[in-house]
This record gives structure tokens, C-alpha cells and sequence, in this order.
């Protein structure tokens, strides 16, 4: 089978995937390496136990997922996920990556500034959602805004004008969940949040 054959399989896969989701649509290893010598797919090294990863190289600036697929337990937060719904108006500076306490992560990554925050197990499903990138590459594991909102009192790297804006915009929006917001605080240690958000409103 020659390589034009083989590409309709491969625009089955997402961004970066592993040798058996290849296998799935009918890619063997034989016939990834056959990719891999026409330039049109690139080893991508190895994610969580051991797996080989493979990245379809038209996509390959996917950042985000590659972290994901190496680290599946991180979550996009803060900042980042603040500009992802789009309650702040820049773009992130830097990427804010959440991880239950003990989890192994870099704190470097090339092309972004990393902020990794650590939080109790019993609290890192709080808000955990996935969306479709915009490449529809592949779902990344993100913050749903209410948490995002949260986390943006908490986390001590975004500016007070970030979370001013934040909490207007997302009260203006058609993503405001005031009873999801106020069950979270609940959820999560500390109730001084609520005071904080409501102090932005009143002003």
C-alpha cells in the first residue's frame, strides 16, 4: 500500500496518538514507519507507561494536547483557562496547569512558561471538564469557568485586573451558573471566595 493510500487512515487519528489507536483505523507499525520515512508522520516520543506516541506533523504545534497525552492527570487552569472561555480579554502569558498533590510533572516545557499548582485529591475533580481543541485535533482536560473563576482568587500569579474582569464578564455571560459557583465554593476549603467575587459585583 503506498503512502497516498495510507493518508485517509491517518486523518482518522487525532493530533498525536499511539501505535494501537494507528492499529485501530488500519495503520501498522510497519506502515507508521512507511509514514514516518514520506514526512508525513513524526515519532513524538513516549507518554505514560512506556506507550510510543506518534504526531501527525501537519498538527504538531498542538502544545496542549502533547502535554496532556504525556501527563493525563494535568488540567488547564487558571489564567489559561480563564482566556480559553474567553472572561479575560488577552491572550495568556503564561500556561497553568493543575495536578493532584504528589503528581510528577516538569515545571519546564519548551515554548511555554509552566505555572503547576498542586491540590488536594478530593479537590482536583472539582469543575475537571474536557473541550474539542480548535484544530479539532483531540479534548483537552480544562477547568469548566466556574472553577476557573474560583482559581483565579486563589492562584497568587493572576493580576487583580485579570480577576475583575473575569468576574464581570463572567456574570455577563451566557456561561453564569450562579448556583454551580456557589456549590463549588462550598465544595472547596476556604469560603472567603464568595466575599471576594461579590466585593468585584458591588463595585
Amino acid at each position: 500500500m503506498d503512502v497516498d493510500s495510507l493518508m485517509p487512515k491517518l486523518f482518522q487519528l487525532n493530533a498525536i496518538f499511539t501505535t494501537s489507536e494507528a492499529k485501530a483505523v488500519g495503520l501498522s507499525k510497519y506502515y507508521l514507519n512507511k509514514l514516518v520515512a514520506a514526512g508525513e508522520v513524526a515519532r513524538f516520543g513516549t507518554g505514560r507507561a512506556g506507550v510510543q506516541l506518534w504526531t501527525n506533523e501537519s498538527y504538531s504545534n498542538d502544545d496542549f494536547l502533547a502535554i496532556q497525552l504525556r501527563y493525563p492527570k494535568a488540567v488547564i487552569s487558571g489564567q489559561t483557562a480563564l482566556s480559553w472561555w474567553h472572561l479575560i480579554d488577552h491572550q495568556f502569558t503564561y500556561l497553568d496547569l493543575t495536578v493532584p498533590r504528589g503528581y510528577r510533572i516538569p515545571t519546564e516545557f519548551e515554548r511555554h512558561i509552566v505555572s503547576i499548582h498542586h491540590v488536594d485529591e478530593r479537590y482536583y475533580p472539582i469543575g475537571l471538564t474536557s473541550v474539542r481543541t480548535e484544530e479539532d485535533s483531540g479534548s483537552l482536560n480544562i477547568y469548566d469557568p466556574e472553577r476557573s473563576l474560583i482559581d483565579a482568587f486563589r492562584f497568587k500569579t493572576i493580576a487583580k485586573y485579570d480577576r475583575n474582569q473575569a468576574v464581570r464578564n463572567y456574570f455577563q455571560s451566557e456561561l453564569c451558573d450562579p448556583l454551580k459557583l456557589s456549590r463549588y465554593i462550598n465544595e472547596l476549603p476556604g469560603r472567603s471566595d464568595l466575599q471576594k467575587i461579590t466585593e468585584v459585583l458591588g463595585h
